[in-house]
């Protein structure tokens, strides 16, 4: 095999490894999915290949990560809405 075959084919899956292993000495295995795949995004991995680490589809990981970001969103105007409250008080 030349080398280009050869960085093409094991380099992905060395940092895939490499990945994997960084998520578990980061102490995440009680955390949800969510937080795996946001960490695992994080280092670069595709969601193809995050889900497949975390035992589920890409539709799946997508539709988690809307749903966490669309929650950021809820409870940023929820704390500002609270604020105007007390400033009128």
């Amino acid at each position: 095999m030349s080398e280009q075959v050869v960085e093409e084919l094991w380099l992905p899956v060395i940092g895939r490894a490499l990945a994997y292993l960084c998520m578990q000495n980061a102490e995440m295995g009680s955390a949800t999915i969510v937080r795996k795949a946001q960490f695992l995004r994080g280092l670069g991995l595709d969601v193809g290949d995050v889900a497949q680490m975390l035992g589920t589809t890409p539709a799946s990981i997508y539709e988690l990560m809307r749903r966490a970001k669309n929650s950021r969103k809820k409870g940023a105007k929820q704390n500002a809405s609270t604020k105007r409250k007390k400033r009128q008080a």
